[in-house]
């Protein structure tokens, strides 16, 4: 599942479905090198992603802060696992 473009449509599916409350994780590899070799393409598409719905929250007529884009990127990129392990 290293195909950016499924890579992409699932995550944007994701986050229409889910908001932000899930990490993004797309990897069918059999050693560690792989999913950090994959990762790299991930957090490409992951970053797009946000890039157009801020985009769209902007157009809207609401501007994201600062401390609202970095809380919302460390939920994705593993904040919210972190949360869900927390007893």
């Amino acid at each position: 599942m290293n195909i950016p473009e499924l890579i992409d449509e699932i995550t944007r599916m994701r986050v229409e479905l889910l908001g932000l409350s899930f990490t993004p994780q797309h990897s069918d590899a059999r050693v560690l090198d792989q999913v950090i070799y994959k990762w790299k393409h991930s957090r490409r598409i992951i970053a797009d992603i946000l890039k157009g719905k801020y985009l769209d929250l902007h157009e809207s007529g609401w501007t994201p802060t600062e401390d609202e884009i970095q809380r919302d990127v460390k939920g994705l990129l593993g904040g919210n696992f972190r949360t869900f392990c927390k007893p």
